[in-house]
């Protein structure tokens, strides 16, 4: 893959996470606590979408756009309670970070594959806050896994 696909590859993977908060928020189900840390995460995937924007215009490359809501709530589970939603925030964040991770040997451009690693790392907190909030071990391995278990 070339820099510019794996850079609208992580763009498209901000937009399902986008995506996929805002209608976590929208179903009226999370306590204001659980509401803020969402709304937080949020914003980050919200800032990641505006530095791999940024990157792939700099490249001369078209950032993919955005689906409707409605397309990606498709791939969603049935988000019926709070635990529904912090389980799919779960998988999802774990999703984000794998990716991000195994991107970084990649990209050519070095930097590309460091702005890859940061994002990864938040990602991962992201992840670990959300398994810590369950009560299961926020870090259940010594390294970032690549494939889901």
């Amino acid at each position: 893959m070339t820099d510019l696909e794996l850079l609208n590859d992580g763009l498209a993977g901000e937009h399902f996470g986008i995506a996929a908060y805002e209608a976590a928020l929208g179903t009226g189900l999370l306590d204001e606590g659980t509401a803020s840390v969402a709304r937080a995460f949020q914003s980050d995937h919200k800032q990641h979408r505006a530095l791999l924007t940024k990157e792939i215009l700099a490249r001369g490359g078209t950032p993919v756009v955005a689906l409707d809501a409605g397309d990606y709530a498709k791939e969603y589970p049935p988000l019926a309670t709070a635990a529904d939603i912090v389980a799919y925030a779960i998988e999802l964040e774990a999703g984000a970070t794998r990716a991000s991770v195994a991107s970084v040997a990649s990209y050519e451009d070095r930097s590309l594959a460091l702005l890859a690693a940061q994002i990864g790392g938040v990602e991962a907190q992201h992840w670990a806050t959300l398994l810590g909030a369950t009560g299961a071990h926020p870090v259940p391995s010594p390294i970032i896994e690549l494939h889901a278990a």
